[in-house]
């Protein structure tokens, strides 16, 4: 049943202004701490936010949707968002974001790791029409996954229905660089393919940002 499945969470964290990523890995650590030792956590990855480098990410893997839910629900979350908000000053966190794994096909362990392997993720949280999930999928795997497959830039895949609303998807995209996403896939014909094959299907056209200097933290899968 989907109830037991692994779920991932896009945890996303904006940091006050400061000088140094020391400063914000410092003020953020007592809250971090809290989270790694929640029940139920796998394993959790952190980086931060290409576009704006105050805003720090997290990939956290959990057994299942009910004991992240157990968490966020939780005293233990209570003090996770007390300690957290000198560091944020007064800004919000956005962790409504969890993705089951293995419902697609995409979003396996094996697409998951290889997606988390990078020095450049893509993050495109898609929106789809109503009712358009099931041919976005299969433009997706028709169209998309052949070019990402044989891109030079990228290096592999994600994606999954949203928890929270499954007519939204979770895309992860492994690139080289951030230039081999913008600079070079973009400016090639097989990008407006994708584009192409998919925009009846997009309720919102999507504005991608990506996930840089990804570390492992603790855990295992």
């Amino acid at each position: 049943m989907a109830s037991t499945k692994q779920a991932l969470q896009l945890i996303m964290v904006p940091h006050r202004p400061v000088h140094t990523d020391d400063e914000i890995n410092q003020d953020l650590a007592p809250a971090f701490s809290i989270l790694e030792e929640a029940k139920g956590l796998k394993a959790i990855w952190r980086g931060k936010k290409h576009e704006d480098r105050h805003t720090q990410v997290a990939l956290v893997l959990w057994e299942s949707l009910a004991l992240s839910h157990a968490f966020f629900t939780s005293s233990e979350y209570t003090e996770f968002n007390k300690v957290i908000q000198p560091a944020m000053n007064g800004r919000k966190i956005e962790w409504l974001n969890h993705a089951l794994i293995d419902t697609t096909g995409l979003d396996d362990k094996a697409h998951l790791l290889r997606t988390l392997a990078s020095p450049a993720i893509e993050v495109a949280l898609t929106k789809v029409v109503e009712g358009g999930v099931s041919g976005y999928y299969s433009q997706f795997r028709k169209i998309v996954v052949p070019i990402l497959n044989e891109d030079p830039g990228c290096d592999g895949h994600f994606i999954s229905p949203l928890i929270e609303n499954p007519q939204d998807q979770l895309l992860l995209i492994n690139w080289k660089s951030v230039d081999a996403h913008h600079e070079d896939f973009e400016k090639r014909p097989t990008f407006k393919e994708c584009i192409d094959g998919l925009k009846d299907y997009y309720a919102v056209f999507v504005v991608p940002w990506h996930i840089v200097e990804l570390k492992f933290v603790q855990g295992s899968l």
